[in-house]
């Protein structure tokens, strides 16, 4: 029933001569705004509990929304904050819906004194650039929905739209003034573009987003080779359990080193999916940066891939390291694994290898991995950022796949 009222409204606001004002003026608060760019978008279809709403209560007679979606000056503020790094704007109005975990999907206006519109815009761009970040390699539909993302502003509202139509919204916002509207999204111009060394690589340089140490397995690796977990911890044993059983199933007598590394690789990327709360404000729980999040929850994020691999491969006696670094531009931390085939190392990204290519050929279906045993040069050509000078450089390419 909201979401009819909701269409209904639009219909009203979008007809000519409804709802229009001078070109730099309207009378429609913030929330309706929203709610009209919103009921022009493809995903204002799904379901209704997929949307978090946040409005400012200060014009809750003119709203339509649920009880818990209203938010006082003081709660606002804190989610400007916490949102988009926004302080003292002295605002007048501002909603605000999204959709929580790997959705991309996010619509916001703020009305703003004319003198705050460009601390808006700027903050809203570097916004675009870490969302951006947040899903590049993981999610590549929504990174590229980010990347399509547009700034509006018209009199004293500045608007934020990522989503799948953003030209549709962005007329909706339009027809709440008159004819016309400046948008811009992030100009070339403030596109980060760290510098580069000689060799064309950017030069690393950590963006501290992430915690990024790395787990000890030394406990559980030394309880596999002994066969004693006595000493282990609760936790440690539920991970040894999990990583014994993986192996058993994917490793087998006479298997050689890369056959073992590629059964293993398979399984991980196939059987364990990305803790979507890392996209989340709360983030993810510790547990998805170790081996436990993978092995035993079946969820992590890249460190908690990365170490669970490098757990796999010391169990398989296969030369392995865990490589931290960045991505986007050093604008993310990120992780992933390096390992040694007859004396060459190579390079994998098990977290950026959860959606695989299929191939069929000679009748005959495929997975085909992008990031499985390949050069340094190509995860530097595929935005990874690392410390080169202290790091194995993988010159090999493609071993054992023929």
């Amino acid at each position: 029933m909201k979401r009819y009222l909701f269409l209904l409204l639009a219909l009203v606001l979008l007809l000519p001569g409804c709802g229009k004002r001078q070109d730099e003026t309207t009378i429609q608060p913030c929330e309706v705004i929203t709610r009209v760019m919103w009921s022009c978008t493809t995903e204002c279809w799904e379901d209704d509990r997929l949307f978090c709403w946040y409005l400012y209560d200060g014009m809750k007679q003119q709203g339509f929304g649920e009880e818990d979606e209203y938010y006082s000056d003081e709660e606002m503020n804190a989610l400007l904050s916490d949102f988009y790094g926004l302080e003292d704007l002295g605002w007048f109005d501002a909603a605000i819906v999204r959709m929580e975990g790997v959705r991309a999907f996010e619509l916001a206006v703020l009305s703003v004194p004319r003198e705050k519109q460009d601390t808006v815009v700027k903050a809203w761009q570097e916004y675009l650039l870490d969302r951006q970040g947040d899903f590049t390699g993981y999610e590549p539909e929504q990174a590229a929905l980010v990347e399509n993302g547009t700034i509006l502003t018209r009199g004293q509202e500045v608007a934020l739209l990522i989503c799948e139509n953003v030209d549709d919204a962005q007329s909706a916002f339009a027809r709440c003034y008159g004819d016309g509207v400046f948008a811009q999204g992030v100009p070339d111009f403030l596109r980060p573009e760290p510098e580069r060394r000689p060799d064309g690589r950017y030069v690393y340089t950590d963006p501290k987003s992430d915690d990024m140490t790395l787990f000890d397995n030394s406990a559980i690796l030394a309880a596999w080779e002994s066969g004693d977990n006595s000493g282990l911890s609760k936790q440690d044993k539920a991970v040894l359990d999990a990583a014994s059983a993986v192996f058993d199933q994917c490793v087998i007598p006479g298997m050689t080193d890369y056959d073992k590394e590629y059964a293993l690789y398979a399984w991980l990327t196939g059987n364990v999916s990305y803790d979507k709360s890392h996209y989340e404000k709360k983030g993810a729980p510790r547990t998805s940066y170790e081996p436990y999040g993978p092995l035993v929850q079946g969820k992590g994020v890249c460190l908690g891939y990365a170490t669970a691999f490098q757990l796999l491969m010391d169990m398989a006696d296969i030369e392995c390291i865990t490589v931290t670094g960045a991505a986007f531009m050093n604008r993310g931390n990120h992780a992933w694994n390096m390992v040694r085939l007859n004396g060459e190392w190579y390079c994998v990204d098990p977290t950026w290898d959860l959606n695989p290519g299929i191939v069929t050929r000679d009748g005959e279906t495929f997975v085909q991995y992008e990031f499985f045993n390949v050069t340094s040069d190509w995860l530097a050509m595929t935005d990874h950022q690392w410390d080169y000078d202290n790091t194995p450089e993988a010159t090999a390419e493609d071993y054992g796949r023929g």
